[in-house]
């Protein structure tokens, strides 16, 4: 980030020695039979070159060079953007039609003739009460080909609303003279049946009214043990299968009856249709892949190095989904993360405190997988996974992301048997530009050709001094490397980088707490250990290693903080010999 700033000092000052050469009356041909080979300076040539602008973020660190570098509010960011597609599909097969068997009842002799007294038995015509004695008949439900995606169910809706059951109630051994009608004819079905013509489960009948019909709207079994029928696996059949009593009881006024009249009964039939299942309300486990292709990263040049490694206060993955199912999806999975091909991170994508990842039923759910379990909009439901820190220290170039999903068991669900539902899924992989104390980001770069400058010149020690303004939450720490012209490192120039009260720790101290600029004097010094030394320099590596402090953690790197450097001062030691001979 100093890069150009240092060149324009080391330039000044070698390039500053051609300003004699205009000193020199244009009408003397010099070149002739004279040596221009000069010294300047005896202790010391001392080149005050100025101050620089305010060096912003702006300028250093360019969104436009990375895909994945984002401005926020000012505030820098990694992120990725995308969708899964396809969506994913959700579906239950259809299921074949539950059966149940007719059922044909008929009660013991309610009338006989020896059952009238004598005086009775001289009338021509009789009217009586006859009392329906109490009494039962199972009604069966039997499926043998449930889908594998069901394992119990608490209710079952049929098609096209309900089916309709008949009841046709007979009094069979009596001629059609004798007329009837029920008195508090109480029929009493299983709990399982559900139909608005029945109050509490009963159908109470008056008149003469011999065939009834009722709709049955749902089958629910939440009496059940666990409070669902489970579905149980018979000769290899998963078969839901339940069995229980109707029940009749009440009386029947007959008028006609004569002394001539048979034994009397009641017959009923009760015919249920096959049912035909359109949703199930219960605890279902519909397959559920979810294929994410690798996310590949644009990793900016200044978090290249090897030695990079980041130490972020809340990384953040976000997921935005949209289940059409009423079914709640949990996932779970890993992040693998890689560098040039090789795994270089491996984690669990799981909540610390054991809370379920939960995408909640027919809707959209907002999930944010963070550091802290804080972070992410207002609306998100919220998860902690310290681990992503660990992830991001050394951003990868590639990330996996293997989800797994299944559908929540510790509840019932409402799903179409047959439908097809999608989940739709977009994802943000976010990296704030907050920073731990872990942090330490290390930016290489070259001042190069500066041979070009200086090869004329015999300079023995060259000095910089400036002082730094550093708005910026990240200490920084300078160093130098000279390298010649075949870009090796020129091992006979020494090159120290000091701080304050001469320290060769070279620190640029940070902003302060509330973000306001701090100072840092720094002292630039290449000496040369073997004459001509520095006239082979033809370039300077510079390693930049940015660490955040205690002070400044968790302060946002913004596009508007700057560095500058001000009062910059070049220094050739012991005076500097120029060759202005032409070569």
């Amino acid at each position: 980030m100093v890069k150009n700033y240092l060149k324009k000092c080391l330039v000044s000052l070698f390039v500053s020695s051609f300003l004699f050469a205009s000193c020199v009356d244009q009408g003397y041909d010099l070149s002739k039979d004279i040596n221009l080979a000069i010294h300047i300076g005896g202790d010391g040539l001392a080149l005050p070159v100025g101050s620089t602008d305010s060096i912003k973020l702006s300028k250093i660190i360019k969104v436009d060079e990375s895909d994945v570098l984002h401005l926020n509010g000012g505030e820098y960011s990694l992120m990725k953007k995308d969708t899964i597609d396809p969506a994913v599909n959700v579906s239950i097969p259809s299921a074949s039609d539950i059966s149940i068997p007719t059922i044909t009842w008929e009660s013991s002799n309610l009338y006989t003739l020896a059952s009238l007294s004598t005086r009775a038995s001289r009338r021509s015509s009789l009217s009586m009460e006859l009392p329906v004695p109490a009494t039962s008949w199972n009604l069966a439900l039997l499926n043998e080909d449930m889908p594998t995606e069901v394992k119990s169910i608490k209710t079952i809706t049929p098609k096209n609303g309900g089916v309709d059951a008949t009841i046709a109630l007979t009094l069979t051994g009596v001629t059609s003279a004798v007329g009837y009608v029920f008195n508090d004819l109480e029929l009493v079905f299983p709990d399982f049946i559900v139909s608005p013509q029945l109050t509490n489960h009963k159908l109470i009948l008056n008149g003469s009214t011999k065939v009834v019909q009722i709709k049955i709207t749902s089958f629910d079994f939440s009496n059940e043990p666990g409070g669902a029928l489970a579905i149980k696996v018979v000769n290899g059949k998963r078969t839901l299968s339940l069995s229980k009593p109707v029940t009749f009881s009440g009386a029947i006024t007959v008028s006609g009856l004569s002394a001539s009249t048979g034994d009397v009964k009641l017959k009923a039939t009760v015919q249920i249709p096959s049912v035909a299942i359109s949703e199930v309300d219960g605890k279902v486990d519909p397959s559920i892949n979810v294929n994410i292709k690798p996310i590949s990263l644009d990793i900016p040049e200044f978090l290249e190095d090897d030695k990079v490694e980041l130490d972020v206060l809340d990384p953040m993955i976000r997921l935005n989904v949209t289940n059409e199912t009423a079914v709640p999806i949990i996932i779970d999975g890993s992040l693998k993360g890689y560098r040039n091909e090789t795994l270089i991170r491996n984690i669990t994508v799981k909540d610390d405190d054991s809370k379920p990842i939960t995408i909640g039923a027919s809707g959209n759910t907002i999930i944010c997988l963070s550091r802290t379990g804080k972070s992410g909009p207002a609306e998100s439901v919220k998860y902690k996974i310290d681990s992503l820190n660990y992830f991001i220290q050394k951003i990868p170039d590639q990330i996996k992301f293997t989800m797994n999903a299944h559908a929540d068991q510790s509840t019932t669900h409402k799903i179409k048997l047959g439908a097809n539902y999608k989940v739709k899924i977009g994802y943000a992989v976010e990296v704030p530009f907050r920073f731990g104390p872990g942090l330490a980001i290390v930016y290489n770069d070259t001042i190069d050709e500066i041979n070009k400058s200086i090869k004329d010149l015999d300079v023995k020690k060259v000095t910089i001094n400036t002082t730094i303004e550093n708005n910026i939450p990240l200490n920084l720490q300078l160093q130098v490397t000279p390298v010649g012209i075949d870009k090796k490192p020129i091992t006979d120039i020494n090159v120290e980088v000091k701080g304050e009260n001469g320290n060769t720790s070279g620190i640029i101290q940070s902003c302060d707490k509330d973000g306001k600029t701090q100072e840092s004097p720094i002292t630039i010094e290449l000496t040369e250990t073997t004459s001509g030394a520095i006239k082979k320099l033809d370039g300077l590596l510079l390693k930049i290693t940015a660490k955040s402090t205690e002070t400044v953690n968790g302060m946002p790197l913004k596009d508007t903080q700057y560095i500058r450097l001000k009062n910059i001062k070049a220094k050739a030691s012991g005076g500097m010999n120029i060759d202005l001979n032409d070569k």
